[in-house]
């Protein structure tokens, strides 16, 4: 009912380290030495994701480990486990020492906590101090301080479901909760959650002092705009190289096109728009007679138009989720799947069986 996260994402070369996300929560790590910070998403927007970036180790460049997201807070040592549907607190426990023994290299032969689960108080009791031990074990292995990750909260048993304790009941209130340590839970809004369970995790931590509490709507302005630069930064080469392969029959058909100009996109994107101009300069050396012409930008207006399309389209398809959207992409990147098609993919949680079918191999005929 829980799962350990991995302790390295170093050969995922993919992962994206989401500003919106990280920026707030070192603030919040700066302006404390222990603290709480719960971040609420929707489904499929990158919450897991941000939490596997946060505990993954790769090589820096002197050689020693370091988070990806290592800007977060220097030096942190961080654990993370993700619930499943129905977890209660011996999952958690059970997880997270697993998590812990992993990350920090332990032989996994330390005893498993004490903790009193037929009391709700003495289990807040026991956890706090078990994660003082935790944090005392990292400190001994390096780390400045310990940032537990507790992904997808919302799965949890909720209180009072015929048990004696919760994890809702056994995690501290920032008041029991140990120096250097942090608490990052993560979950989905309020109206995503088992009726009365939300508020009563709500009540136990209200945003304040030593408590962050940030909400990411599909709508959220920094959100959409961190999707946007991905869709730009992803697509960037296949948009070049289309734009090349357009201007290349210009010059090889002789075809009559307007020179010069600009077009605010390009003004706004200068890697792609001083990339474009490298590559018509390399191009022209292949067709000398348009040689010392300036990139043309009106050929490039549709092709500009239909990316802008495209956008609205996999934002459509995607439904706003980045999980959703970074499948796609994917797909536009490898070619596997062609921009026109797009809009006639279905939406939202079809898109990713649809996706697949469409990758399989066909089958041999009998």
């Amino acid at each position: 009912m829980t799962i350990a996260f991995p302790a390295s994402l170093a050969d995922d070369a993919r992962y994206v380290s989401p500003a919106f996300l990280r920026t707030p929560l070192r603030a919040f790590m700066v302006s404390c030495d222990k603290g709480i910070y719960w971040l609420r998403m929707p489904a499929d927007t990158g919450k897991t994701q941000f939490v596997r970036g946060i505990i993954a180790q790769r090589t820096g460049k002197d050689g020693a480990p370091e988070g990806i997201d290592s800007a977060i807070s220097s030096g942190m040592g961080a654990v993370a486990v993700g619930l499943e549907s129905g977890a209660g607190p011996r999952d958690l426990v059970a997880a997270l020492k697993a998590a812990f023994d992993a990350t920090f290299g332990l032989d996994g032969t330390q005893a498993v906590p004490d903790i009193r689960f037929d009391d709700a108080e003495g289990a807040k009791a026991d956890f706090s101090a078990w994660l003082a031990a935790l944090r005392d074990l990292a400190v001994a292995k390096g780390s400045k301080r310990l940032i537990v990750c507790i992904d997808g909260l919302e799965a949890m048993d909720p209180p009072g479901a015929g048990q004696p304790c919760s994890i809702a009941a056994m995690l501290p209130d920032i008041r029991s909760l140990p120096a250097g340590v942090v608490l990052l839970l993560t979950s989905r809004p309020r109206e995503d959650w088992p009726a009365a369970a939300f508020e009563a995790v709500a009540a136990k931590f209200p945003a304040g002092s030593g408590v962050g509490v940030q909400d990411v709507t599909l709508d959220d302005p920094t959100y959409v705009d961190a999707l946007k630069r991905l869709f730009h930064d992803r697509l960037r080469p296949v948009l070049r190289g289309r734009a090349m392969a357009l201007l290349q029959t210009l010059l090889e058909t002789r075809a009559e096109f307007e020179r010069g100009g600009r077009d605010p996109r390009l003004t706004s994107d200068p890697v792609l728009r001083d990339t474009l101009k490298d590559d018509w300069k390399k191009l022209t050396n292949k067709y000398p007679r348009y040689s010392g012409l300036q990139l043309p930008v009106a050929p490039l207006s549709p092709l500009l138009d239909q990316f802008d399309g495209l956008w609205v389209d996999v934002m459509d398809r995607a439904d706003r989720r980045f999980r959703y959207v970074f499948l796609l992409l994917d797909r536009l990147m490898d070619a596997s799947l062609a921009v026109e098609d797009v809009a006639g993919l279905p939406r939202g949680a079809e898109l990713p069986a649809a996706l697949a079918a469409e990758r399989a191999p066909a089958p041999v005929p009998a």
